[in-house]
């Protein structure tokens, strides 16, 4: 048993909370600048203190004080927030930290305690399925990543609701998306390209579009599948909501900060949500075209959306196996390449969200010759 902190009790991180304290044996403590955080965090049976973790004495604090934190903060101080703890000795998983891949900011923490980045829903959970996928191919030839969080029963006037901050969620739509195509990495306007999409797993009208999610995939990908020559995340939303989103970009209204903020009232904070996951990997097994997927849907349940439980039992599942001794290193180390280093990881999350009803269906299919 350790000590495990989650810092940052909004959606993610109450959800990392709960399932720490549901499924682990640590001690886990809760910590967050918001009296109403930590005071549901402390009916979940947590302990939880009131702390403005930017502060350094807080911070400090924290690290010492703790096995693993667990960091689950907003985007515009992740990344501050990560390097602090880190330099005060801390063990850290964060959601979104390097979600942008930055090799600078990636080769400051290549020595000291360990840092899994980017270890939520997307990135993270499809950061660990795309290597799996890729694994199980002889050589691989194309990645693609298809992810979405969405309204159970989308509403106009813009068919969607709000699962995260208005401005991660316009930034999707604005900041280019790092993809590789023929071998090569390059940046494309999100909302340039819309395909359709379909699936199994629910019925409906989807598109999606690219968007910059690949994370460290960027880095780690090319190393162990030298053939790659595609790879892609692209977000799936109800096809009506992009259509709209497509009009707004394309009149300059996504740039304009009071329209983004009028945006925020327009849209309802999401509760009855679904989220959609299909990891393909595809290139050849004995010589032979094969596609290999990870494919799953999740609904909101237990008062948590599916977003929330998707990105925070991730990260909880990945910090009891950093506490456990299960997943160890030093520096960064992307899920992925712990995935290389230990391919039972990959078992262990998976189990890990099955208990809370979250499950995914795994595919290999050969096209075998005529």
């Amino acid at each position: 048993m350790g000590v495990v902190a989650v810092v940052g009790l909004g959606p993610m991180g109450r959800a990392a909370l709960y399932y720490l304290i549901k499924h682990t044996n640590h001690e886990v403590w809760g910590y967050d600048k918001s009296s109403e955080a930590v005071n549901s965090a402390l009916s979940l049976g947590a302990n939880a203190v009131k702390a403005d973790v930017m502060n350094d004495d807080a911070a400090r604090r924290i690290a010492s004080n703790s096995d693993v934190v667990l960091t689950a903060v907003p985007q515009s101080i992740a990344d501050s927030l990560v390097l602090k703890l880190h330099d005060y000795g801390a063990k850290v998983i964060d959601l979104i930290f390097l979600w942008k891949y930055d090799s600078g900011i990636a080769e400051r923490i290549n020595n000291g305690p360990l840092v899994i980045p980017a270890c939520g829903w997307a990135p993270g959970l499809t950061n660990l399925l795309a290597i799996a996928a890729a694994s199980e191919l002889d050589t691989v030839e194309e990645l693609g990543i298809h992810v979405g969080g969405n309204p159970v029963n989308p509403r106009p006037p813009l068919y969607y609701e709000l699962l995260f901050s208005i401005e991660s969620t316009i930034d999707e739509y604005v900041r280019p998306a790092t993809i590789m195509i023929n071998g090569e990495f390059k940046e494309v306007d999100p909302l340039s390209l819309i395909y359709p999409f379909r699936t199994w797993l629910i019925d409906g009208e989807f598109s999606e579009f690219y968007t910059d999610g690949l994370s460290t995939l960027i880095a780690t990908i090319p190393k162990h599948f030298k053939g790659i020559k595609m790879m892609y995340e692209r977000t799936i939303r109800w096809s009506r909501h992009l259509e709209v989103m497509r009009i707004l970009k394309d009149i300059s209204l996504l740039n304009n900060e009071s329209l983004v903020k009028s945006l925020g009232s327009i849209l309802k904070q999401g509760v009855e949500d679904f989220s959609l996951t299909v990891v393909e990997a595809k290139g050849t097994i004995n010589g032979e075209p094969a596609r290999v997927a990870f494919e799953g849907i999740d609904y909101a349940s237990g008062g948590f959306t599916s977003m929330a439980r998707l990105t925070g039992f991730t990260a909880a599942i990945v910090s009891d196996l950093v506490a456990r001794g299960v997943v160890k290193g030093n520096g960064l180390l992307p899920i992925e390449e712990a995935y290389i280093m230990n391919k039972d990881v990959l078992r262990q999350v998976l189990n890990g969200l099955k208990a809370e009803g979250v499950k995914f269906m795994f595919t290999k299919t050969v096209t075998a010759p005529y």
